[in-house]
């Protein structure tokens, strides 16, 4: 994929603010956590794209992807994504993608797992989401290197 957009990097703790701000402005119930790795696609000083990666219980749940409403669906998402393959391929990483996402996490290496297949502890927060009546589905980053 070319792209003009450079590539991610993580959010060093002095760009925090930077990041919560973005967040807030795109997407208030994102709620950064310092604690959390959080990966932006930066281009001129502000930031275009952001995504956190939340360990749990020896993975991670790819979680709170945004992009700047005048950069969507110019690819920047599935950038961002590849990206970060390397953070996402140090441990199994999951996402819970809306339903109308799924296609495009599905573009991007994830397949849709069953809830059993889940680490429990994100077996456990994915039941409150959905008791809360999110449309959710489960799935998993798995991107094969071509040789």
């Amino acid at each position: 994929m070319t792209t003009l957009y450079p590539s991610a990097e993580q959010v060093p703790s002095l760009w925090f603010p930077l990041a919560k701000k973005f967040y807030q402005a795109h997407y208030p119930s994102g709620k950064p956590n310092k604690a959390d790795p959080i990966w932006v696609v930066r281009d001129k000083g502000g930031i275009l794209t952001a995504v956190r990666l939340k360990p749990c219980s020896g993975a991670q749940l790819l979680t709170a992807m945004v992009t700047e409403p005048s950069h969507r669906n110019m690819g920047l998402g599935s950038h961002l994504i590849s990206s970060i393959h390397p953070a996402l391929s140090v441990m199994p990483s999951y996402c819970f993608a809306l339903t109308h996402l799924v296609s495009f996490y599905s573009a991007n290496h994830f397949t849709v797992v069953s809830v059993e297949m889940l680490p429990e502890e994100l077996a456990s927060r994915f039941s409150a989401y959905t008791a809360q009546g999110r449309n959710l589905t489960p799935m998993r980053y798995h991107r094969v290197e071509k040789s």
